[in-house]
């Protein structure tokens, strides 16, 4: 469903990307994980089609995604940034229509199918309480959720995600990761970028490690995720332990500082 082929790019003279490649099916879940400045946001924004590469392409579906008008690519691809000011006074509820205008004319206004997506994408995060609540008065927290359900609520099969939990508190945090697990098997394909290792380990099928601009490691988590490269990737100590669910978590070793 998606294929990044050879991807490179660089702001003005600097590298950020060197040679990416990978591919996700309908359905994967995919961690991106690495240091900051290693240039995941970056990769995210090309798959988008906001930057375009020094080299190689984006396919989604086998196409180009440069080829897709916007319209087109609204259908294909959400996204949910990792915070976002408003500049005027909207309601909950009207930034979560925000994301039906690829489904509209250019003279039409919102329909009551429109209106009942967003609720519905309000309700599946438990959040409906907060439709008339202005989106600018809302904690750090209650935006990320409200994004997320933008993007629900846009329709879209692929849903893109800047590190989607940083603002949450941790039963939010639990909460979210359970409603991506639950997307991806009603057949959404999910890329979100992380810092914790153990997202991954939770709900993600694939996961990629960057570092150094280039690909450090792909493949299914379970066997990426290794102590060895987790270690290498952030330059410190961890342990990994599994649970009685036969999950793994990711255990630092506080005595390396």
């Amino acid at each position: 469903m998606i294929e990044v082929k050879n991807i490179s790019f660089k702001y003005t003279d600097e590298l950020i990307l060197s040679n990416i490649s990978f591919s996700i099916k309908k359905g994967d879940i995919l961690a991106i994980l690495g240091e900051n400045g290693s240039g995941k946001s970056t990769l995210l924004k090309l798959i988008l089609s906001f930057f375009k590469p020094l080299d190689g392409e984006v396919l989604i579906d086998n196409k180009n995604v440069h080829l897709y008008n916007k319209k087109s690519l609204a259908k294909k691809i959400a996204y949910v940034p990792q915070s976002s000011n408003l500049p005027f006074s909207y309601t909950v509820l009207e930034v979560v229509l925000m994301s039906r205008i690829s489904y509209q004319s250019i003279f039409s206004t919102y329909s009551s199918k429109d209106k009942n997506i967003a609720i519905e994408a309000l309700r599946h995060l438990e959040i409906e309480f907060l439709k008339d609540r202005f989106f600018c008065d809302l904690s750090g927290g209650q935006k990320q959720l409200v994004l997320i359900a933008r993007a629900l609520a846009q329709k879209a099969e692929i849903l893109i995600m800047d590190e989607p939990s940083s603002s949450l508190d941790y039963s939010n945090e639990l909460m979210l990761l359970s409603q991506i697990k639950k997307l991806s098997k009603k057949g959404f394909t999910i890329i979100q970028t992380t810092h914790n290792p153990n997202h991954a380990f939770l709900i993600s099928s694939k996961t990629l490690l960057l570092k150094d601009k280039k690909v450090f490691a792909f493949g299914h988590s379970n066997e990426v995720l290794t102590q060895k490269n987790i270690n290498s990737l952030y330059n410190i100590k961890v342990e990994l332990q599994e649970s009685s669910e036969k999950i793994k978590f990711c255990i630092p070793k506080l005595d390396r500082y």
